[in-house]
């Protein structure tokens, strides 16, 4: 993957050790891979210690000798990772689609990878790796046979997918929306724009954009790409766009709600741009999974189906799937939590996903957590486990449950209490 010379190359004021009384390593030695677990890295890998707020990879640089890894010694690691992901990256001439926005981000990854898999072997970012540490990662895993990759690029913060875009440098880049995530540390959708617009500072008149046509910052987000003579193409539902529903004729989604017709359509967009074959784009589709914990729905034995959508929350992404749920048949039962990171409107957007669940009919509404009690909900909890203990004399065969919060919330563990009957 890399020769020791490569690295010292890449990372200055640095040196790689090995097992042997930590003396230096042959510069023409070869390092199979680039590990930052110490649990999971193999002998002949390379071991980059990250230190952060709450963990000190150092410390486990013995269990990395004894699984046989090489050391990289610098000072920084985590800025060392990502030099050596775009060092990487650079040595490969394919479509990279980088895509953010506030929500249907991992949906809309999970989607384009599955059409262009029908055509293409294609890299995608797995879970959550979307951060300044998975997209280094996720990019690592870039080998020859690849002819295409879709990295998932999530922030917080003014400037980190300025960072994540110029490590992974996309060809194709796709918003998919602007929404309340990240107020807390953003304070104005405005400025959540400009924080998803960064992903443009890194292309130019080869590549494209793919924005959302039915979003309120659309003009802002093509006036951004347009500075950089960026190409656009455009999606949606409302607006007069370059990919509407009807690319979707024909195509049995196997997933509901309006939101996910948008992913689809993001996806198509980019699938026409490579010009991707309508016979792929359907067959990708239609066996596209989501990700873990993403509207993954269990049937029990009674008949209760439960809709486990519990990775993360916003305002947004709870009133999406709300309305899902109001359609569904039998006696519909919403278990709510806590929205994070939205800053001084937490309470007021609380309460309104409490509005929008008693306007769409959803029969009871319960909630849980310290924000939650804004939602004004037939019956509110502390604790998870009060409410899985009155939830399990609650259910009743037949019903409709939908389980959803912020993943700090850790909701998981109420779709587990409840997966059986």
């Amino acid at each position: 993957m890399f020769s020791v010379n490569e690295i010292l190359g890449i990372i200055e004021e640095s040196r790689v050790e090995g097992s042997k009384a930590c003396l230096p390593v042959r510069q023409g030695r070869r390092v199979k891979g680039i590990s930052t677990d110490s649990r999971t890295v193999r002998s002949g890998e390379l071991f980059i210690p990250l230190v952060g707020p709450k963990f000190d990879g150092r410390k486990f640089i013995p269990d990395a000798l004894k699984a046989g890894a090489l050391i990289l010694e610098t000072k920084d690691g985590l800025k060392a990772l990502q030099a050596i992901a775009a060092y990487h990256r650079a040595k490969f001439k394919i479509p990279v689609i980088g895509i953010t926005g506030s929500v249907g981000k991992t949906t809309t990854k999970d989607m384009l990878a599955a059409i262009l898999s029908k055509k293409m072997p294609t890299l995608k970012s797995e879970e959550n790796f979307n951060n300044e540490i998975g997209v280094p990662l996720t990019l690592l895993r870039l080998n020859k046979k690849h002819k295409a990759a879709v990295i998932e690029m999530g922030m917080q913060k003014l400037g980190e997918i300025d960072l994540l875009a110029n490590i992974a440098r996309p060809t194709i880049a796709v918003i998919t929306n602007i929404g309340e995530s990240h107020m807390a540390f953003l304070k104005s959708k405005k400025n959540i724009a400009k924080a998803k617009a960064e992903i443009f500072n890194v292309m130019d008149t080869h590549n494209y954009a793919v924005i959302n046509q039915d979003d309120e910052y659309f003009e802002h987000l093509l006036d951004r790409s347009k500075k950089f003579g960026v190409r656009s193409k455009t999606f949606g539902i409302i607006a007069k766009a370059d990919i509407t529903p009807k690319e979707l004729e024909g195509i049995n989604l196997p997933i509901p709600g309006e939101h996910n017709i948008y992913n689809a359509l993001a996806a198509i967009a980019v699938a026409k741009i490579l010009k991707i074959p309508n016979s792929a784009i359907k067959s990708g589709l239609e066996s596209f999974r989501p990700s873990t914990n993403r509207y993954d729905v269990i049937n029990r034995e009674d008949k209760v189906k439960i809709i486990n959508d519990t990775y993360n929350a916003s305002p947004q992404s709870m009133s999406a799937v709300l309305k899902i749920l109001a359609c569904l048949p039998g006696r519909k039962i919403a278990i709510l939590g806590d929205m994070f990171e939205l800053g001084a409107r937490e309470k007021i957007m609380h309460k309104k996903i409490g509005e929008l669940s008693r306007k769409l009919g959803i029969d009871y509404l319960f909630s849980v957590g310290k924000l939650s009690r804004e939602m004004k909900a037939d019956f509110h909890f502390a604790s998870k486990e009060s409410a899985i203990k009155k939830l399990r004399s609650f259910i009743r065969p037949g019903d409709r449950i939908l389980i959803k919060a912020s993943h700090g919330m850790h909701f998981e563990e109420i779709v587990e209490a409840l997966r059986k009957v």
